[in-house]
């Protein structure tokens, strides 16, 4: 879809007057901020295809226009921000193309403590295929557009008797490859007591989501409610009930994703800012667990903690179809430092996380570590040996399957078990910024697992009031079909110095060095790429 560098600038400055004209009629009632900008970045890349052997270099020279907005008025917020570059690659100029990111937002609130019209677009450019390459971007030439789209309501109450939070939308997801797209209604509600409550207490969490693909739907609905009791001592009684139910056409009939059970608890008030919730919960009816097993009776235990307005801890064990269920929310912050940690186990289906083995050829080579396919010979079919017949009698060949992963549609149920950490320390002159993310996903069609791990650590130092230098240093784990004959662990490790410097109001330019290393337990996906980049931002 590549197109000039004159029609692509046309048609972001036409975009840029069309909104400010629309939105110029209601700067008036509140307060409007437009910032645009152009942006030219140069990186010189040792090895533009990411390759193990034949590496080639290229100059990738983005050209582009940003446009941030922020809108703010007493009953309406709106964000918008967009990129539109146009990238060229001196190498092979058939991979110029234009590439456009959006990150934008609204909320309406058409009367207090009521409905809140609400909607969101997001446009990314991500890897397009993970397990090739999970760290490929538009310098790689290796990218898929990959668009979210939501449009809805919300309904909020917040009084002393009772709280009341609560959504209804529509979700659309678009990508280019038409890999991962879906389409549904996406619901939940969020209700407790309020703090007048005297006699009564209850908490109620419903969640809904109605997924399609074409001919593939996908329906994920889970509810919990409790209702106690409110007593003059510390030991407060409830009745709690739990029900999960994943169904649609793309469920395997043969296998159970659905749980449902209720029971009786006590609520312990430790303390104004701490309470314990535990409960015996019965299943009801003859479900099934993920085993093929009878799902049995467990114990349900949930803490609250919040010592004060900057810390809050919330934990909870449970069970659920697939056996032990954990969640976990902590937030804290001070004035230097602040912490996020969480950690969620939901069902998925319809994403780009799915991969399947594939056969890319059978090859005869050196029967030692193969560090390319260049080194073999690709079997015809009806000679698998090569012309020169000297080579068949070489004991050091032997013929074997290369295999890789490719992306494929997800049209089944995942577990998805995801542990995220974020630290930020903000220190006089000095920022630290510390980021760990980790996801398990377990295919409940196959009961294939796959893991994706990745940390990076950044340390930024304000030389002067207009410059800084900054350390980012990363790694990057996929595991791909764990504990089967075809598992694969790919390790990426990023080094990058940067320099910015401001030199002026509207001038800012970033200079940057980085070294990239794959190491895969398959020889031939190894390789290394060092950049060094430019790029000058000019606002207005």
């Amino acid at each position: 879809m590549a197109i000039t560098v004159t029609d692509m600038a046309q048609k972001t400055k036409f975009s840029a007057i069309f909104l400010s004209l629309v939105c110029s009629n209601i700067a008036f009632a509140g307060e409007w901020q437009f910032e645009p900008s152009i942006l030219i970045d140069e990186t010189y890349t040792n090895n533009v295809g990411l390759v193990t052997n034949n590496e080639k270099s290229s100059f990738v020279n983005q050209a582009g226009i940003n446009i941030d907005s922020t809108y703010k008025a007493r009953n309406a917020i709106f964000n918008f921000s967009s990129k539109s570059t146009y990238a060229t690659y001196s190498h092979n100029h058939d991979l110029d193309d234009d590439f456009h990111t959006i990150a934008s937002d609204f909320r309406l609130q058409l009367w207090p403590n009521g409905i809140i019209l609400i909607g969101s677009a997001d446009i990314s450019n991500q890897s397009r295929n993970g397990s090739k390459n999970a760290l490929a971007d538009i310098v790689s030439a290796d990218t898929v557009q990959v668009g979210t789209y939501r449009g809805g309501i919300e309904y909020n109450i917040n009084n002393s008797v009772f709280i009341v939070n609560s959504a209804l939308g529509y979700n659309q997801t678009k990508s280019e490859d038409d890999i991962g797209d879906s389409e549904g209604v996406i619901a939940n509600i969020n209700s407790t007591n309020g703090k007048g409550a005297r006699d009564f207490f209850w908490d109620l969490e419903h969640s809904y989501q109605e997924l399609k693909n074409n001919s593939q739907e996908g329906k994920l609905s889970e509810s919990e409610a409790k209702f106690g009791l409110i007593t003059d001592y510390k030991i407060n009684p409830f009745i709690r009930y739990y029900n999960e139910d994943n169904s649609g056409n793309i469920t395997n009939p043969n296998r159970t994703i659905e749980s449902s059970s209720y029971g009786l608890g006590l609520r312990w008030l430790i303390s104004p800012r701490l309470y314990l919730d535990t409960s015996y919960n019965k299943p009801i009816g003859n479900k099934l667990d993920l085993d093929g097993n009878a799902q049995k009776e467990y114990i349900n235990a949930e803490i609250t903690w919040q010592p004060s307005s900057r810390t809050r801890l919330e934990a909870s064990f449970s069970e659920r179809f697939y056996g032990d269920s954990y969640g976990l929310n902590f937030t804290h912050r001070n004035r230097r430092l602040t912490n996020t940690v969480s950690y969620i186990e939901d069902i998925q289906t319809l994403t780009r996380n799915n991969f399947s083995a594939n056969i890319i050829g059978y090859y005869f080579c050196p029967s030692s570590s193969i560090s390319s396919t260049e080194d073999c010979i690709l079997e015809d079919g009806t000679n698998i040996f090569p012309d020169n017949p000297s080579d068949p009698d070489n004991p050091g060949y032997q013929i074997f399957p290369i295999q890789d992963f490719i992306l494929v549609e997800d049209n089944v149920f995942s577990l998805n078990k995801t542990l995220t950490w974020n630290s930020t320390l903000a220190l006089a002159r000095t920022t630290i910024t510390l980021n760990v993310n980790r996801q398990k996903r377990d295919n409940l069609e196959t009961r294939i697992k796959d893991e994706t791990s990745a940390a990076s650590l950044n340390f930024k130092r304000d030389i002067s009031s207009r410059s800084n230098l900054s350390l980012d240093l990363s790694y990057t784990e996929t595991n791909l079909q764990i504990d089967t004959e075809l598992e694969r662990i790919d390790r990426y490790r990023r080094y990058q110095i940067a320099y910015q410097k401001s030199l002026n109001s509207a001038l800012l330019v970033n200079l940057a060095i980085s070294y990239l290393d794959r190491n895969s337990n398959s020889s031939i996906l190894n390789y290394q790429e060092g950049r060094i980049s430019a790029k000058i931002t000019k606002g207005f």
